[in-house]
């Protein structure tokens, strides 16, 4: 169908280019102009990272597509350098600045697609503008890093209170008390963009401090999740500064900041500083145009990606849409979201213009195609921090509390492969589910292999519609070298389902502690995820029971177990106080739940499992 009608599209990564490529695929007659104020167009951001760190050598391996390339294949009029800085909707029209010449051009749309993505957000703190701040956005962003680093930071070097640390022994704690810190390099904030930054500095052999104004790394997970990783990197001599702001900075005569002020009082003299604190919508030109922005900063859209105003459509990070499990709008910041996006709106526009006026009467039979429909994500991440992998898809348990009252967890361990295969590695995961109903409302894992996997089945079962029962009896490729016979997700569900028939009662980690050290030796959130009836519960009250082996409970134990290894269980019943909650755990939790069965089979009535057992309560590798 002939038609003559315009596009403008604003930006040109992710949603913008997908936008672009499906719009010349469904019609090959459409006017397609793509506005992109950066020098680059589809480049792999979250490829940048490696490139500071020599993983990735050569910087065309980042580039999706060529400007050059993307303009003859899809035949779309891409100018970059352009910058859009004002949307005229009542003359369906844009201001457009050549950023090279600086000046100012109109240019008519038919229809408009904002695809701005997000921009960073930086610390409200004077002095931010500094010679040696650094962020992650753009490709100019890592050479500048990758060229600051080679060129202008002395290699390794930290010191707590004037003294060289060469031993990472006891040094979290030196680092916890000290007031002088002298380091390579500070990251400030300790989310996603932060800690994928962290492995590309200590591949440069540089000394490394985090500052976290919240209570952990990873704000968005759990902290059942987050102390491993936070053990590991402890163990490993990255130092993390957690519940610390920065009130000041001090720079020195070449416009560099060369101390770092906190609240709490210290001074970290440092040579380079990344902020990673994270993106926000970029929605300044939407917002300007009186289109509708939501709670969360982005865009609103419809279910067909259409803003409040007609003929704009809205797609990417720098939209506020569905999640499907919250029911909640929220920003998703995933390429992988924004794409679908931007493939979505590009369906929908071609059938809008296909079915106005003219075309209407006019247009081919295959020409009628019907709307897609964007109904909302799950969001799904994962991130690599040196050689330990950390994912999540869906709700947090801590999220899940504030949505849906009965939700519940299970805490599970499991080796990513058959044991008897060479190689195997423990995976520590979470499931949250809703005790009303089953529902999996969300998924946490963290291990060195199979983290991915795992995940990504447990976020086809929520879009799936899944229960926990379902996940028992999931049929899963099985090969040693990649599996067992009973699939971890496969055991997660046949937890869930003794849970559901009563075959299991749990107690949680967090509800554990608050039993035996009450209010003054946990965390505000452990406190606020505390069970109820728990907190009328004393420690005289409860029997704990290691039925692990003599050796390993003199590797470490709970405060206070008692041990009876479990095949020496039921010769020793009456060593157990059966008037009290007895409470057993072993190490992952199979030999916890064959001592539960057999104390209630021989009339006890008060006994639960630990939730994860040891290794949930000690939370290390």
């Amino acid at each position: 169908m002939k038609t003559d009608k315009k596009i403008i599209i604003i930006g040109g990564v992710a949603a913008g280019t997908s936008a672009a490529a499906r719009l010349r695929r469904m019609n090959e007659d459409v006017a397609i102009t793509l506005y992109e104020k950066y020098k680059y167009i589809s480049y792999a951001t979250c490829g940048l990272p490696y490139f500071v760190s020599g993983k990735i050598q050569n910087l065309n391996e980042l580039l999706v597509n060529t400007i050059e390339s993307f303009s003859i294949r899809f035949n779309v009029n891409v100018k970059n350098l352009h910058e859009v800085i004002r949307i005229i909707p009542e003359e369906k029209a844009v201001i457009v600045r050549n950023l090279k010449t600086g000046e100012e051009i109109k240019d008519n749309y038919d229809k408009l697609l904002i695809a701005t993505g997000a921009s960073v957000i930086y610390p409200g703190i004077k002095g931010i503008e500094a010679a040696n701040i650094t962020v992650l956005k753009t490709i100019d962003d890592a050479l500048k890093i990758r060229k600051f680093i080679e060129e202008q930071v002395d290699t390794s070097i930290l010191k707590i209170d004037d003294k060289e640390i060469t031993s990472l022994e006891n040094a979290g704690e030196k680092l916890k008390n000290s007031k002088m810190i002298k380091t390579n390099a500070v990251i400030i904030g300790a989310g996603f963009v932060g800690l994928e930054m962290l492995e590309t500095f200590l591949n440069k052999r540089l000394s490394v401090v985090i500052i976290e104004k919240t209570n952990q790394i990873l704000p968005s997970f759990d902290k059942e999740i987050v102390d491993y990783i936070e053990n590991y990197l402890n163990d490993n001599g990255i130092f993390i500064l957690k519940e610390e702001e920065i009130s000041y900075f001090e720079k020195d005569d070449g416009n560099k900041i060369k101390k770092i002020h906190t609240a709490s009082g210290r001074i970290i003299e440092t040579d380079l500083i990344f902020i990673g604190i994270g993106v926000k919508p970029e929605n300044t030109i939407a917002k300007d145009a009186h289109i509708r922005i939501g709670k969360k900063g982005g865009i609103l859209v419809d279910d067909f990606m259409h803003t409040n105003i007609s003929d704009i459509y809205a797609a990417g990070d720098c939209v506020e849409c569905m999640d499907i499990i919250s029911k909640s709008r929220k920003n998703f910041y995933l390429a992988s979201i924004a794409s679908k996006q931007g493939r979505i709106a590009a369906n929908n526009i071609i059938v809008d213009i296909m079915k106005e006026g003219d075309y209407k009467d006019s247009c081919r039979q295959q020409d009628y195609r019907s709307y897609k429909e964007y109904t909302g994500s799950i969001s799904t991440s994962i991130i690599k921090i040196l050689d330990i992998a950390v994912a999540k898809t869906g709700l947090s348990f801590k999220e899940a509390k504030r949505i849906y009252p009965d939700a519940d967890k299970i805490e599970t361990h499991f080796l990513s492969h058959a044991g008897y295969y060479p190689g195997a590695g423990m995976m520590h995961m979470i499931l949250i589910y809703n005790k009303k109903d089953k529902r999996i409302l969300g998924f946490e894992a963290v291990g060195r292999d199979g983290v991915d996997k795992k995940t990504d089945i447990i976020s086809m079962a929520i879009k799936g519609n899944l229960s926990t029962d379902d996940l028992a009896y999931c049929d899963f490729a099985y090969q040693p070298e990649f599996g067992a016979a009973k699939d971890p997700v496969n055991l997660i569900g046949m937890i869930g389902e003794n849970l559901f028939d009563g075959e299991v009662e749990f107690i949680n980690c967090e509800d554990l502690k608050y039993i035996l050290y009450g209010d003054n030796h946990i965390s505000k959130f452990d406190k606020s995820g505390v069970g109820k009836g728990i907190r009328n519960i004393s420690k005289d009250d409860i029997f704990i029971l290691d039925v692990r082996s003599r050796k390993e409970f003199e590797a470490g134990y709970i405060e206070g177990a008692n041990l009876i290894p479990i095949d020496t269980l039921r010769d020793n019943l009456n060593k157990i106080d059966s008037n009290k909650l007895v409470i057993v755990y072993c190490r992952t939790g199979y030999r916890a739940y064959l001592g539960y069965k057999i104390l209630k089979n021989n009339g006890f009535k008060n006994v639960k499992c630990l939730n994860g057992s040891y290794l949930s309560w000690d939370r290390k590798f």
